[in-house]
């Protein structure tokens, strides 16, 4: 297996649209496994998907936003005890407009060797963006979230 997993989806949305489903804690509620993100968006500030009950899912720290094309953080998850004995990885979101959509490529890697949280999100991050192009161009959400 690779160090790295890359998904990418075209999303009938405006880039703008988008970035504030990526960044919005009201929108990441409603398609990434109810958790909630918050963030200032500034490189070096904290990135929180916290879940229902306020108790943090994965913590990072802002790398780069440069709204509304590219977004990265580090990852490192709190809701596993193996996968948070792990250091963080990187996650790094791509937004490039083509006519009438979004194209979205997602590169999650910088991983260690061994890693327990590579294969869990190799299955994860594929159902969770399908999730945002269906509320994005729907309005309703999916039961996979």
């Amino acid at each position: 297996m690779d160090n790295q997993h890359v998904c990418t989806i075209y999303i009938k949305a405006t880039p703008e649209a988008v970035w504030q489903a990526l960044t919005s804690g009201d929108f990441t509620a409603r398609y990434f496994h109810s958790t909630r993100i918050e963030s200032t968006w500034e490189p070096g500030a904290d990135v929180i998907y916290y879940n229902r009950d306020d108790s943090i899912a994965v913590r990072g720290q802002v790398l780069a936003a440069d709204a509304p094309e590219l977004l990265s953080f580090t990852w490192h998850v709190h809701y596993n005890p193996e996968a948070f004995k792990e250091r963080p990885s990187r996650v790094t979101f791509e937004l490039e407009a083509i006519e009438d959509a979004t194209k979205l490529t997602l590169v999650h890697d910088d991983f260690d060797a061994g890693s327990v949280v590579l294969p869990n999100i190799s299955q994860g991050w594929i159902a969770i963006l399908s999730n945002l192009k269906t509320l994005l161009e729907t309005g309703e959400v999916m039961a996979v979230s």
